[in-house]
């Protein structure tokens, strides 16, 4: 880990560690448990979705032949390393299911939200999303030949349906009465943008891009960001046109007590900077403008799953971030740089 991040970088993730559970811990008491464990889901949803998102970026580009690509598609080792953290922080979460409960009462009759269920559906499909990722880590990285592209179209589509399985629980199962069938797409989209971006920046850190290749990743990180302003929108003019109690309800409670605030926040911070930036070809193709869009959509992209997930189970009146919302966070963060500090020092190791 020292070797990796240096001492000063190494000691900073483990009190990050440290300090994000203890921050978890301490709010297992009382009212405050479905708070803090929708805090825990929403990074969890984060930093679980960033590694498999990153691998769809891989997989996605097994499949379509770009050669910008592919100085990125051929060093990502990220989604593996952190793969058994977030299968360990998955077991926590349902493992509060019942002490905290986030979900809706078992005599309810949702038989898909029943504990027995729920649990052996995400265990199971975790283990065979971060299998498949790593049976695509085998398979050399941009490779043209038929099983690779064979293994990467699966990937993506079990990519696809295990993260809208994470909507379906982990969104619309703290809610017990809004249902979408757009938040699929939405969460395994905004993931897939998570993902792409953390691989950018991986190839800006180890100047693997040329000016061209800067261009086209900036092109992608904008194309992405339109269209995740697109699935936005999708579902908001729904509500707004539809009318209907029980999701009217779910938009309300976003926008009232200072989550309006939030949510013009998410908006800005993944669509408006990265749109006012990169719309410019000077600013697709500055290193430096590229990765300080890509840190500012990562950090909008946070606070919108915190968006998705914390207001559901928030007692009403309190504030939209708390401190004990983001040192769970800054925890997570700090193991998810441990995990992937082997990663990381492979791809930014001379080619």
């Amino acid at each position: 880990v020292e070797a990796g991040l240096g001492r000063s970088g190494a000691l900073a993730t483990f009190i990050a560690v440290a300090v994000g559970i203890i921050a978890f811990a301490t709010g297992l008491h009382g009212g405050e448990s479905p708070r803090t464990f929708a805090a825990l889901i929403a990074s969890w949803l984060f930093f679980a979705g960033i590694s498999a998102g990153a691998f769809a970026f891989v997989a996605f580009f097994q499949i379509v032949d770009a050669g910008w690509a592919r100085p990125l598609a051929s060093r990502v080792r990220l989604p593996a390393s952190f793969a058994p953290v977030a299968f360990a922080v998955l077991v926590v979460i349902l493992a509060g299911a019942r002490s905290a409960p986030w979900l809706p009462s078992e005599s309810s009759g949702s038989s898909w939200l029943r504990l027995s269920s729920l649990g052996t559906r995400e265990i199971g499909l975790a283990l065979i999303l971060f299998g498949l990722a790593r049976l695509l880590l085998r398979s050399k990285p941009g490779g043209t030949k038929p099983q690779n592209r064979a293994a990467a179209v699966v990937y993506c589509l079990i990519y696809a349906v295990v993260l809208s399985v994470w909507a379906f629980d982990f969104v619309l199962g703290p809610d017990p009465i809004f249902e979408s069938t757009i938040i699929g797409p939405y969460v395994f989209m905004a993931a897939f943008i998570a993902g792409t971006g953390v691989v950018i920046l991986i190839g800006l850190a180890r100047g693997a891009l040329s000016e061209a290749q800067r261009r086209d990743a900036g092109s992608m990180v904008l194309a992405l960001s339109i269209f995740w302003v697109y699935l936005f929108w999708s579902q908001y003019l729904t509500i707004w046109y539809g009318d209907l109690p029980q999701e009217t309800v779910f938009a309300l409670r976003r926008a009232q007590g200072g989550w309006g605030a939030v949510v013009l926040t998410v908006i800005c911070l993944v669509f408006a900077v990265p749109f006012v930036m990169l719309l410019n070809p000077r600013g697709r193709r500055s290193a430096r403008v590229l990765e300080g869009v890509i840190v500012i959509q990562l950090v909008g992209l946070w606070l919108n799953c915190h968006l998705l997930v914390v207001p559901s189970l928030a007692a009403v009146g309190t504030p939209p971030l708390e401190l004990r919302d983001v040192l769970i966070a800054l925890g997570m963060f700090g193991a998810f740089a441990l995990s992937s500090v082997r990663g990381i020092e492979m791809n930014l190791a001379p080619a």
